[in-house]
């Protein structure tokens, strides 16, 4: 569904009006199939790092959750501060303030890739030894994201660009973006990873290099559509950069991005756990959670259409049609991802079966998704909501709910598991403070800042 913003005076705004229920579902439709493409992106990236056998697997799973913070970041919190504005700035007709808001994204794409790119340069090696990297597994590790990395900024142009057209209500090209991007990083891996001749000693560099030329189109697809002569109205690229704008969005983005940091700071805890049980029970456990972080992009399906109409709803001061939504949407997401973990914790090999035909891999991402997969409910409830809040200015709560989950783990880890460390001992932990979060966001909004 797309919102052309350049309503007459005096005419309603497409998304106040009519059934919030449908209205939401039409515009996460196309987020729902720009989400599984970027899935499908993740899923082929795994199996072709699964190719270069369990080391290589055991290696990328110590840097995805560092690549997926990038993602996260810019897509769902500077990225949500950017789409949150500009629905605030169309629902109120400012057409001015969302044309400053074009080249305010720009700079925080460009600060954001920047940053991430130099933390990864000075501390990643450290780090990947933190998390119990050692050897093959260590040096693969090193190797993908010394590549990935310095091209990160690809990935943010790519998100700042799809938050824009959001924010305008349009999730159909964004959708169409990713599918690019995963259609260019298919064709490019097949080459760079699995290709014969002088292109196959590539192997690990060629999968990140692969990722990045997928990012790269999709942001040349997204720029032509939001820049060229059939963008929209309101677009300017050209015009002096308002550095009071770029603070309060970056601020906004920042404070949002804690919930991001947070919820990697988890899968890192985990990953840490897991590392200390072995490679492939740490091979396994990264397949599992490439689910979790797989179906972000599904929630967040969700979560744009939230914020999207709930910041219109803000803007032209309907504030209880705003709250409507974020509970309308926040339980859709809910049902969705609850249904995929279900599913597969009954059919689990429909999932490791994608990535490795390593029967204690299999076996290890088996365990992780029986216990964890059912949770994945409360997942989807607690971030759907968090997206919400971004257009409501409510995130405080959302944030402190991110911190509540990582304080089970980092709690339950130092009381429960010592030197005896084991496997579904740390999968309770995890389905249990996805349960929590999902829960303390929920209760917390309904009878604090969401109070009608």
């Amino acid at each position: 569904m797309t919102v052309v913003a350049n309503d007459p005076a005096g005419e309603s705004h497409p998304l106040l009006d009519g059934p919030i229920a449908r209205k939401l579902v039409w515009l996460a439709l196309p987020g729902l199939a720009g989400g599984l493409m970027q899935s499908f992106l993740y899923v082929a990236d795994g199996r072709f790092v699964g190719t270069l056998g369990p080391l290589a697997l055991a290696g990328v799973a110590l840097v995805f959750p560092l690549f997926a913070l990038s993602v996260m970041l810019s897509a769902g919190a500077v990225g949500g501060a950017v789409v949150a504005a500009t629905a605030r700035a169309l629902g109120a007709r400012d057409h001015a303030g969302a044309a400053a808001l074009v080249r305010t994204a720009m700079v925080l794409a460009l600060i954001g890739g920047g940053l991430s790119a130099l933390l990864v340069h000075l501390f990643g090696p450290a780090f990947f030894r933190l998390l119990g990297g050692e050897g093959m597994v260590l040096d693969t590790a090193v190797a993908y994201a010394g590549v990935l990395f310095p091209g990160i900024v690809v990935v943010w142009f790519f998100n700042m660009l799809a938050s824009l057209l959001r924010g305008a209500g349009d999730m159909r090209r964004p959708a169409v973006g990713l599918g690019i991007a995963a259609i260019m990083h298919i064709l490019s891996a097949s080459v760079l990873v699995s290709g014969s001749g002088p292109v196959a000693s590539l192997g690990i560099t060629g999968a990140a290099l692969s990722l990045l030329i997928g990012y790269a189109a999709g942001s040349l697809y997204l720029a032509w559509r939001l820049f060229g002569a059939a963008g929209p109205d309101w677009v300017r690229l050209g015009g002096a950069v308002d550095w009071g704008q770029v603070l309060r969005v970056g601020r906004r983005g920042s404070f949002a991005g804690v919930q991001s940091v947070l919820t990697v700071a988890i899968a890192l805890v985990v990953t840490a756990f897991m590392a200390r049980i072995g490679p492939e029970a740490l091979a396994g456990y990264g397949i599992g959670v490439r689910l979790e972080l797989v179906i972000i992009p599904v929630i967040f399906a969700f979560g744009s259409a939230c914020i999207a109409m709930a910041g219109v709803s803000l803007g032209a001061g309907e504030r209880v049609r705003a709250l409507r939504v974020a509970w309308t949407g926040s339980g859709f997401a809910a049902g969705f991802v609850g249904l995929i973990g279900c599913f597969l914790a009954f059919f689990p090999a429909l999932w490791s079966g994608l990535f490795t035909a390593n029967t204690e891999i299999a076996a290890a991402t088996a365990h992780y998704l029986r216990i964890v997969g059912p949770a994945y409910a409360f997942f989807g409830l607690g971030l759907c909501l968090y997206f919400a809040s971004q257009a409501l200015n409510t995130l405080v709560w959302p944030v402190t709910g991110a911190g509540v989950r990582l304080a089970i783990l980092l709690g339950g880890g130092f009381l429960l598991l010592g030197d005896g460390m084991d496997a579904g001992t740390v999968f309770l932990l995890v389905a249990g403070a996805m349960t929590a979060y999902g829960l303390f966001n929920a209760l917390t909004l309904r009878f604090g800042p969401w109070r009608r």
